[in-house]
């Protein structure tokens, strides 16, 4: 017996179109966190951009990321911000990554870190390499090839220039010279596009996002330059 997966989108504007136009992109579980929505009402908007934000409600991340992907094409919006909502955004959040978007960087993201003990940061270089760390806070990367899609910024004219499914949450990849496969989530599938297309991804380390598991209340993320966990107003050393 087949089940019908309960697919919605929720789509809120705040100002009337402009051509500087910036769709806020959250593909979602359903159920948001009061932290997350507190976060996402304290951003200041961009000065002379139109902001909307869409919800992509149920069904499996990919396949929301490319939906969202396509109504901000079809909108004709300049760019996409994807936001996970299970992390909270720090202050002035959108208005950085909009200054490195119009100093003519196409991908622009922030930090947020993973859900365990320690938490480390969603940056890639390479593949099975691990997480890199070697940054201080505030730093500019500009070698990573891969991240969390969670606080990230992307002129639509990149998608116009890959080939579609842009985002395809788990692929079997046969790494050169090796024989066994590897496996990529729909954030890494999308960074091996940017590659193999020449496009950089600057992340700028001052964003600092956190990582939020609202059924433990459990916070990950980086305090004074080292990542913590946080449960109950105490900093865990376990899940």
């Amino acid at each position: 017996m087949k089940t019908n997966r309960i697919k919605s989108s929720v789509n809120i504007s705040k100002k009337q179109f402009n051509p500087n136009y910036l769709l806020v992109a959250i593909p979602s579980r359903g159920m948001v966190s009061c932290e997350f929505v507190s976060s996402l009402l304290a951003q200041g908007d961009p000065l002379n951009m139109s902001i909307s934000y869409r919800f992509e409600v149920g069904g499996e991340v990919g396949e929301s990321r490319n939906r969202l992907v396509g109504h901000a094409l079809k909108i004709g919006a300049e760019y996409i911000l994807f936001i996970d909502d299970d992390v909270i955004l720090p202050t002035n959040c959108f208005n950085k990554l909009v200054y490195w978007a119009k100093k003519g960087h196409d991908v622009v993201s922030g930090v947020y870190y993973s859900k365990q003990v320690p938490p480390q940061p969603l940056i890639f270089k390479g593949r099975g390499n691990g997480y890199l760390s070697d940054w201080k806070v505030g730093d500019i990367i500009e070698d990573a090839d891969g991240i969390g899609m969670g606080i990230t910024l992307i002129k639509t004219s990149v998608f116009r220039n890959i080939s579609k499914p842009w985002f395809k949450s788990v692929v079997n990849q046969k790494e050169k010279n090796r024989e066994e496969f590897i496996s990529v989530d729909e954030s890494l599938y999308f960074c091996d596009k940017l590659e193999l297309n020449g496009i950089k991804i600057l992340i700028d380390t001052s964003i600092q996002g956190i990582h939020f598991d609202s059924n433990s209340k459990t916070f990950f993320f980086n305090s004074n330059g080292e990542p913590v966990v946080v449960r109950d107003n105490k900093v865990i050393n376990n899940i």
